[in-house]
């Protein structure tokens, strides 16, 4: 009887060991060397922008995650999955935030993004870093968010993000703002950061109409990277 049952347990142990392995971890697309053989010099995802220099690569990154953090007394939470998010301060509903106690009415909202930037070559000269960012109504209002960044989880938050260019040229194109980030994001590319995290919010100073819809699904944000 034994015999037969020691198969079994052992059979049994290797499927629970292997139920208890760590998850895959996610991934980072290699890009390629910036040479003037590459196939094609840019990968922007459907983002309009403009190399600085001609003799540059161009290449658009996807976050690796995407949430949002509701702020609220007796109330905050994270979310994901929305395909947009109201930037700013609103009051806070039952019918319209699912909570059973609201607290003192008012709430902000921030969007919060992930990215992993080490798939570029080692020596990869960075020329320009861009956060680029979809406002389906409003992309001067857009512009004026605060941008926060940091390289390390645990690091204190750095203001990012200027200059801002917003993008004018085409119907199908309008409603993108680029955060200038490239000082923050050549360090995180030339350290191999695998983690680097962005914060976009309005601030609750502001008057209650200065909040503003920005795109998280649809038209997701890119990180954009000029290299050699």
């Amino acid at each position: 009887m034994f015999k037969r049952i020691l198969p079994l347990m052992i059979l049994a142990s290797l499927v629970a060991a292997s139920g208890c392995g760590a998850p895959a971890k996610v991934t980072t697309p290699l890009q390629p060397v910036c040479s003037s053989g590459t196939f094609s010099k840019t990968s922007l995802g459907g983002v309009p922008y403009n190399r600085l220099d001609k003799a540059a690569c161009a290449r658009a990154i996807e976050p690796f995650d995407i949430s949002i953090w509701i702020e609220s007394p007796y109330n905050s939470r994270k979310m994901r999955g929305r395909n947009q998010v109201l930037l700013g301060c609103k009051p806070l509903t039952s019918t319209v935030d699912d909570c059973d106690y609201c607290g003192i009415p008012g709430h902000s909202a921030t969007a919060m993004l992930n990215f992993d930037p080490t798939g570029f070559p080692d020596d990869a000269q960075v020329r320009r870093v861009v956060l680029a960012v979809h406002s389906p109504d409003n992309a001067d209002r857009l512009a004026q968010a605060q941008l926060r960044g940091r390289l390390n989880v645990g690091d204190e938050l750095q203001s990012l993000g200027s200059p801002r260019e917003i993008v004018t040229r085409g119907s199908n194109e309008q409603g993108w703002v680029l955060f200038d980030i490239s000082l923050f994001g050549a360090r995180a590319i030339s350290e191999r950061r695998n983690s680097i995290y962005f914060e976009l919010s309005m601030p609750c100073q502001t008057p209650a109409d200065n909040s503003v819809t920005m795109s998280l699904l649809k038209n997701e944000a890119r990180l954009i990277v000029e290299y050699y």
